[in-house]
């Protein structure tokens, strides 16, 4: 087989070139960007979920989907066919999510009994369980034990997402390249793929939007070439993302389309409302606001059905933002409200103040600047609790406009 080269499928695609967003306040394309970067560069990328022992117990629709989302960020090899016992009822307990078991049953192995896989199994149990600094050695432990490329490169790779989990962004490119090249020397295409779509988030968040945008059509060649629908459906999903700050609407359109086919027939809910939202502001900008509040809407048809109130405050919110700008100041006012009292259920004070901060200026719009400074205050309050100095001013400035209004 012939590796693809970036050169080569660059070739097969329009080019994309990525502009920053400078957007200030409370701006319909601030949000939209922040969510974009919540769907796409969490939900379908790694996630720092502290996971405990509850999640033994509370195997709920919703947590299911989460934690799967994790284990296809995590290398973990098929087993040797020579593995022992041991190891296949590990793998087995690794298989039904029993994360806390396999920690306490690998500590009772002594420490020159336990391989290389074993170690992997043993790190990747401790980071679903939050406890990413004793994960650390243990990777290493594996990737010192290890006999194999292919060991060696998931040691490699899951000691780069520790790094991403703290933001070290520099560090996981580093480490993901060293085994993105164990994963071509030894011709595995599911190590190529991952590691390219990883590495494309990787390299967004050093500023590199070029490479990282050649980095998520690499992957999305080989996921269709082998094929690996999950891969391709969050390949798709990036690219989206990317075409759609290029403001290269109708293709995000397609790109998200294709991949909500692909979760849909993968059955991940999750990822499906995600770009749900995000499709939706594409019609957003493409101006078809009836289909952008339809998927809005479906995408919350699924969020309440998982249970995930996170999102479905996020829904309200989105909605909230659409009808402000048809100038549904009721609506939007009364989606807000709905967001809000989601929102304060589950906390969250960044959350917190940017649904305040909305309303305050639907409030402003209905001419009612009054009510729209006592919000306004309040998302102040909040990011203030939060050390959200930028934030802070930029709400004082809105502040001080209304105010200067009055007067």
């Amino acid at each position: 087989m012939i590796t693809p080269t970036p050169s080569k499928v660059v070739s097969l695609f329009p080019p994309i070139t990525i502009p920053r967003f400078s957007c200030e306040g409370f701006s319909f394309k601030k949000i939209v960007f922040s969510i974009l970067c919540c769907c796409f560069l969490t939900s379908c990328f790694v996630i720092d979920f502290a996971f405990s022992s509850e999640i033994e117990q509370d195997q709920t629709r919703l947590t299911f989907l989460r934690i799967e989302a994790f284990k296809r960020e995590l290398r973990l090899p098929h087993l040797p066919v020579t593995g022992s016992e041991t190891q296949g009822q590990l793998q087995k307990l690794y298989e039904e999510n029993h994360f806390q078991e396999i920690v306490l049953a690998i500590n009772k192995i002594p420490l020159d009994q336990r391989d290389a896989y074993l170690s992997l199994l043993h790190g990747n149990s401790l980071l679903f369980l939050g406890k990413k600094e004793v994960a650390v050695p243990v990777f290493q432990k594996a990737f010192r034990l290890a006999d194999s490329a292919e060991i060696k490169a998931a040691a490699m790779a899951n000691f780069a997402l520790v790094f991403s989990m703290s933001g070290r962004w520099k560090e996981a490119a580093l480490w993901l390249e060293k085994s993105l090249d164990l994963d071509r020397e030894s011709d595995n295409w599911l190590g190529q793929g991952m590691a390219l779509s990883q590495l494309g988030v990787f390299y967004f968040k050093l500023g590199n939007t070029e490479k990282g945008a050649k980095a998520h059509i690499e992957a999305l060649e080989i996921a269709e070439i082998i094929p690996i629908p999950w891969l391709q459906a969050r390949q798709l999903s990036h690219l989206a993302g990317l075409y759609y700050r290029d403001q290269v609407y109708y293709l995000s359109r397609d790109y998200y389309k294709k991949a909500i086919q692909i979760y849909k027939e993968t059955d991940d809910a999750l990822s499906e409302a995600g770009a749900l939202t995000a499709l939706s502001f594409v019609y957003k900008d493409l101006g078809d606001d009836d289909q952008a509040l339809a998927l809005q809407s479906e995408a919350l048809v699924v969020y309440r059905q998982l249970n995930d109130s996170g999102n479905v405050s996020k829904v309200f919110l989105n909605l909230s933002l659409i009808y402000r700008d048809q100038g549904l100041f009721d609506q939007a006012l009364q989606s807000a409200e709905k967001a809000l009292l989601v929102q304060k259920q589950i906390g969250g004070l960044s959350r917190l103040a940017g649904i305040e901060g909305t309303i305050g200026t639907i409030l402003e719009k209905k001419g009612l600047l009054k009510k729209a400074i006592s919000h306004l205050i309040k998302a102040r309050d909040y990011f203030a609790q939060t050390g959200a100095s930028q934030e802070i001013h930029i709400v004082d400035l809105r502040i001080q406009a209304l105010e200067d209004q009055m007067h």
